[in-house]
């Protein structure tokens, strides 16, 4: 396997012992595992945990660099307005400092957006063949359900995506966010088969709450 996959299952793996190669990258672990469970299909829900982690942690690196350099930028500013000299010399090494301060956040964008979207792209893939789209970015519908007495039982509708409550009124309107992969209308056709059409609206995923 390689040897990012076997750093990520060793928690729930518990090799007792383990050998990595240089070249290639990979590793061989060895556990005591019981007969029915020696059969491996494939790793993708490691990888899948291994891509995110590494795609997190190059945004992070992204924007902590982003952001060191500009506090760098500020106080160079600050102490630039505090030094004495002439004016013609502390605008031109103000300028220098913020072209080179420029170009540092250019280079970190690039680097670290760079390793981001090669994780990201790995992400897409491998969501693709688990299924396991939980932690996917989804577009948020609003459902409004209207002339409700109680708290609509949005467990039945489970199968459309993950529901939030968001607020609700004394005229009997509920209002929910729907994080889901459906578009538009095939959520209107699930509810159809459920609930009255005067019972609810659904919203683009672009659309706003009337105020």
């Amino acid at each position: 396997m390689p040897t990012k996959t076997l750093a990520a299952m060793a928690e729930m793996f518990h090799p007792q012992a383990q050998y990595e190669f240089g070249k290639p990258d990979i590793a061989v672990a060895y556990s005591p595992i019981a007969p029915q469970q020696r059969m491996v299909t494939s790793d993708y829900k490691y990888r899948l945990k291994v891509n995110r982690e590494a795609r997190s942690q190059a945004l992070n690196w992204m924007n902590g660099l982003v952001i060191a350099i500009w506090l760098l930028l500020s106080f160079a500013t600050i102490l630039s307005a505090k030094a004495n000299g002439s004016a013609h010399a502390m605008t031109a090494q103000l300028g220098l400092a913020m072209l080179i301060g420029t170009g540092l956040m250019f280079v970190a964008i690039a680097i670290c957006g760079r390793a981001a979207l090669r994780a990201h792209h790995q992400v897409c893939e491998l969501i693709r063949l688990t299924g396991d789209d939980e932690d996917a970015w989804k577009p948020t519908f609003h459902v409004i359900f209207k002339h409700q007495r109680d708290l609509p039982d949005v467990s039945r509708f489970e199968a459309l995506g993950k529901w939030h409550l968001s607020m609700q009124n004394d005229h009997g309107e509920y209002f929910f966010d729907l994080r889901t992969n459906l578009n538009e209308e095939e959520i209107k056709n699930a509810l159809l088969k459920m609930i009255k059409q005067q019972d609810f609206t659904v919203m683009s995923w672009l659309g706003l709450f009337p105020l």
